[in-house]
């Protein structure tokens, strides 16, 4: 406990989370209103081992008195900000009592919720089922393969309804194939054969804690000497998908000091990077209080491209405080099966994902024409993204919840999706510019990092809300907050993002690609996003067309496959040549194919090849250099 912790809650107004039930609607109070301990145990034992048919077997054993008892299925899961439990993956369903089975009914209103009555005498239910892991992509995320496994505890367990999960003990084991080893956050009690048998954790932490394992596994010291380490724990397809270079783990061991520098105390005992190298396995980024669920590419620990995604594992990282020991207040429920409040994702996901773009060129994992490249390329996609004149960017902390299906969108710049996470990374661009212009240099959003997230006990969560960001933004620099922020969360006029610019950089085009549409091409795609409007497959099927683009007004949409260009077969040169002699006059006529038609199409468009990249500002200051510079 820090001495000053109550001061910190008074002056940010920060709250103990017995205080969240202050806060929701009628339905959520309600869902609030729960038996803070449940009495007993539950045993919990999944049998992992089934690889070939990707079959988790789980039993469980439940304390229970005789009447009416409920149990649930996860439904909500942290950090997916939707009603995500897979449900449809659980099968065979049996509970026993003395042995005897018993009949069950799910609840007309709450497929997640299985009715039951324990008749006198029973005091435990033997329960059995199936979670049915994905044997391919189009049933969901593929967590399971020959050689390693994502185990996450909320897919494989029932628990009593109407209990916090703090107050809900669960004594856990799990069943591995032979040979296998594995990482968690968990407390390995004792291994006996093939199983793992864990200490005893509330189902809170339980679910917090899911586990990376395989036939091929090694674990990296990060950070080892401090009292808190950290750890990356790494499974992979084969052998060499373990074998890292070591300018690769002085970035990752850099980004563990970096954060440090950023945020101070760390807020866990110890942390473990999760991560599964792999081109099979589903890609994954989930966050959690000790660990995190990340999933990269065959070669990512030798350095090899592509780089775009290296700044996951500092996104996840830098949940361990913003999400995890400091959450908005609508988020916090005391079970899973309540729904959670998206409204402030714009601070939990946005904050977050700008920390992690300056923390992956801080430490490394980006060189820093790689950092300018991925911030030119948001830059341009959200000045000509036309969805935002009439979509805000605070309506789209609800995506996770509106996009139920899962399916890819067919106008997605007009439709817009995720976009707390990108666009937001400009709003807190322009946040932090704004704290050093104000300041003259002497605060940075650094600071408000530092100051908004201290004084928690580890172990602890503190729940805060808009006004108390707002509040530690005044307190380390007067600039009325609200309305900076506000107009720029609430806009519905298609304004440019003015981050970058208050950081003295600006974008412009060449018919050069930068590095981050350069790594994109590298496997065959044709990204001509900022010209005609359409990205390609190397099979010439459209995987983006964009919203009144040249490509859209040609009567282009995406899934079209192009057959020719200018009279000769499909080739990506042969479509980026075509937009080259473009602009000196000469014609773009494709043959297409949609479903069974066939057609050929002409697109007016004169301005050849355009790729972003970023330049200074004559005569304005370079804060955007001082953000990424490292810190250590």
């Amino acid at each position: 406990m820090y001495a000053h912790k109550w001061w910190l809650a008074m002056v940010l107004g920060l709250a103990p989370l017995a205080c969240a039930h202050a806060h929701g609607g009628d339905a959520r109070q309600a869902a609030m209103q729960v038996q803070a301990s449940y009495p007993g145990v539950i045993e919990l034992e999944v049998d992992a081992s089934d690889l070939q048919r990707r079959i988790q077997r789980v039993r469980q054993r439940i304390p229970v008195s005789p009447g009416p008892l409920t149990l649930w299925y996860p439904q909500w899961i942290p950090g997916n900000h939707a009603p995500t439990g897979p449900i449809n993956q659980m099968a065979g369903l049996v509970i026993r009592g003395n042995g005897q089975p018993l009949p069950w009914r799910r609840d007309p209103g709450d497929m997640y919720a299985f009715r039951l009555q324990v008749p006198a005498g029973v005091d435990a239910l033997d329960v059995e089922f199936q979670y049915l892991s994905p044997t391919a992509a189009d049933q969901g995320r593929v967590a399971m393969t020959p050689n390693l496994l994502d185990l996450q505890w909320h897919r494989v367990v029932l628990y009593p309804a109407g209990y916090d999960a703090r107050g809900i003990q669960v004594k856990p084991t799990l069943r591995l194939p032979e040979g296998w080893r594995s990482g968690t956050a968990l407390d390995v009690v004792r291994r006996d054969g093939t199983a793992e048998h864990y200490a005893p954790v509330s189902l809170m932490t339980l679910i917090d804690s899911p586990v990376f394992a395989g036939r091929w596994f090694r674990r990296f010291a990060l950070d080892d000497k401090s009292a808190q380490p950290v750890w990356l724990d790494v499974v992979a397809e084969n052998p060499q998908g373990l074998q890292a270079e070591p300018k690769v783990l002085d970035a990752h061991r850099a980004l563990v000091h970096e954060a440090d520098k950023v945020f101070g105390a760390r807020p866990y005992t110890r942390y473990d990077f999760l991560l599964a190298v792999s081109d099979v396995f589903s890609g994954i980024g989930l966050e959690h209080a000790q660990s995190s669920e990340n999933g990269m590419h065959d070669g990512y620990l030798r350095g090899e491209r592509p780089y775009t995604d290296n700044d996951l594992l500092p996104h996840e990282y830098a949940h361990a405080w913003i999400g995890k020991a400091w959450r908005p207040r609508p988020t916090w429920v005391p079970h899973y099966n309540a729904p959670m409040h998206n409204d402030e994702l714009w601070m939990y996901e946005g904050q977050t994902q700008y920390w992690a773009v300056v923390l992956a060129a801080r430490s490394g994992l980006w060189a820093p024409d790689y950092a300018m490249a991925m911030l030119a390329q948001l830059q341009a996609n959200y000045a000509t993204q036309p969805g935002r004149q009439w979509r805000d960017l605070h309506d789209t902390v609800h995506q996770g919840i509106l996009d139920f299906n899962s399916k890819p969108q067919a106008w997605a710049d007009w439709q817009r999706a995720f976009e707390f996470y990108n666009e937001s990374t400009l709003l807190w661009l322009g946040v932090d510019a704004r704290l050093r212009t104000l300041s003259r240099g002497k605060v940075a959003l650094d600071d408000f990092a530092r100051r908004f997230h201290q004084g928690g006990a580890q172990g602890e969560i503190r729940l805060y809300d808009r006004s108390d960001v707002m509040q530690a933004l005044e307190a380390v620099q007067p600039g009325a907050w609200d309305a900076f922020i506000g107009q720029r969360l609430e806009a519905r006029d298609g304004s440019v993002p003015d981050g970058l610019e208050a950081a003295g950089w600006e974008l412009y085009y060449s018919q050069t690609p930068n590095p981050v549409i350069a790594d994109g091409e590298a496997g065959g795609l044709v990204d001509l996003q900022y010209s005609l409007g359409l990205k390609a497959g190397s099979d010439g099927v459209l995987q983006w067309v964009g919203w009144d683009s040249p490509a859209f007004k040609a009567g282009l949409a995406k899934d079209v496959t192009v057959l020719a260009v200018n009279g000769l077969a499909y080739t990506g040169g042969r479509l980026k040549q075509a937009v080259a002699d473009a602009s000196d006059g000469a014609p773009i006529e494709l043959i297409v194919r949609q479903a069974d038609s066939f057609r050929s199409v002409r697109i007016d468009y004169r301005d050849g090849l355009r790729y972003p990249h970023l330049r200074r500002i004559p005569g304005r200051a370079d804060l955007l250099g001082r953000i990424l510079a490292p810190r250590r």
